[in-house]
């Protein structure tokens, strides 16, 4: 399993991300930027997921089908889909709360690209290629706003 760059910074903030989302998603500059994760499904190809920004990865792990446990009671998110809509055969990507990323068979996967692939859709026309580094910057201004307060 190799990332680039970028994908490698995303895995290993997801958990950061998700726990600020509220900021992230109230600054459409930071949650419009594409993410940069390989995200594919058979027959249709990455191109299904251009809407693949931080702020729709967001809304897909506060959905119960992005934001899951392991048989050890371990929270993780799915950081990329890739499969078969028909035969449900797939290979994810997931990231626990631990930090280990992992590739995964994810039951309910036509559930799950499916739910991914409706909110991806709503942020398809606002989605750039952003400096995604922006998005670890959130925490640090909400400490410096607040103590301005």
């Amino acid at each position: 399993m190799s990332f680039n760059d970028e994908q490698k910074l995303f895995a290993d903030s997801a958990w950061m991300l998700f726990n600020n989302k509220e900021c992230i998603l109230a600054d459409p500059q930071i949650a419009n930027i594409r993410a940069g994760m390989q995200n594919c499904l058979a027959y249709a190809g990455s191109e299904a997921f251009k809407g693949a920004t931080i702020g729709a990865y967001l809304e897909f792990w506060n959905d119960k089908l992005g934001q899951r446990t392991d048989e050890n009671g371990v929270p993780y998110l799915v950081i990329s889909v890739a499969g078969s809509p028909l035969s449900g055969a797939n290979k994810c990507r997931i990231v626990k709360q631990t930090g280990e990323i992992e590739e995964v068979f994810l039951d309910c996967f036509p559930a799950t690209w499916h739910a991914f692939l409706r909110i991806c859709r709503r942020y398809e026309h606002v989605a750039y290629d952003g400096d995604s580094r922006l998005a670890l910057f959130v925490p640090f201004r909400k400490e410096r706003l607040s103590s301005t307060l």
